[in-house]
């Protein structure tokens, strides 16, 4: 693997699928102005130019340096392909919150896909070599999940969160306490559009109120559930609890009824 020193001047990193955190910058040139540059960045040759593929933040703390050149391995990928090695390197970031997380998997899964259009659902099916094909590469599921080592369940129920939450509530709730919450996410995508939007702004204005159904609840003016009584709860456990438990539950509370007499033991 060739490490080439690249001028700054030459690198373009325009449309980007994450922004550059400032701040995160300002940490990373400090550290490289005492260090240097630890890991080379990743582009690749475009015309007499070179596109950014992955070290997004390096790039920008260099600029802050004011370095003239930076160390760049230089790939040979299509853009697809780049593409993918972008969304990967964020993927493996831990930062990450849920809802970034989706944003990235529903991407990379169409990236993959248009790559291997052999392992989407539903594509070219008529010939013995495609489905011979279609045996040999993993599908977008197994693939990434044996990349991130993450389950399958969880990419397709983040990739089903992306696709159900429409495009402008998902862009206003970036940066709430929601986009921070999967199980909130998951409660926000089984609502209709119209109630998506109306969370969303409900978000804005009451911030303090963190949970999906709370906020469905008041949006609809309904009654707040009375929390279940003494004997409400009792019955529950009762309905829960197998014959043994149930006796143990009868011996436990008998000595404390009305009229309760102890059994007179017999003699042997």
């Amino acid at each position: 693997m060739n490490i080439e020193q690249i001028a700054l001047a030459d690198i373009d990193a325009d449309e980007r699928l994450r922004e550059v955190d400032l701040d995160a910058a300002d940490f990373i040139a400090a550290s490289m102005a005492e260090y240097g540059l630890r890991q080379p960045i990743e582009v690749r040759k475009s015309g007499k130019r070179y596109k950014l593929i992955a070290g997004g933040h390096r790039l920008a703390a260099a600029k802050k340096l004011e370095w003239v050149d930076i160390p760049a391995i230089v790939l040979k990928v299509d853009q697809l392909e780049a593409e993918l090695l972008e969304i990967d390197e964020n993927l493996f970031r831990r930062e990450l919150s849920p809802l970034d997380r989706s944003t990235f998997l529903a991407k990379r899964k169409e990236v993959y896909e248009a790559l291997h259009p052999e392992t989407k659902h539903g594509g070219d099916r008529k010939a013995d070599q495609a489905l011979n094909l279609e045996d040999l590469i993993q599908s977008f599921s197994e693939s990434t999940a044996a990349r991130l080592g993450i389950s399958r369940q969880t990419i397709e129920r983040s990739v089903a969160r992306y696709r159900n939450i429409v495009p402008d509530v998902w862009q206003k709730i970036v940066g709430t306490w929601l986009a921070d919450s999967g199980a909130q996410l998951d409660e926000l995508a089984k609502q209709d559009p119209d109630m998506q939007r109306q969370i969303a702004d409900f978000v804005f204005q009451w911030p303090g109120v963190r949970k999906v159904s709370e906020i469905v609840r008041q949006l609809a003016g309904r009654p707040k559930p009375t929390p279940p009584g003494a004997l409400e709860k009792v019955a529950s456990i009762w309905r829960k609890a197998s014959p043994a438990e149930r006796k143990q539950i009868i011996e436990f509370f008998a000595p404390h009824l009305p009229g309760y007499q102890p059994e007179e033991r017999v003699a042997a």
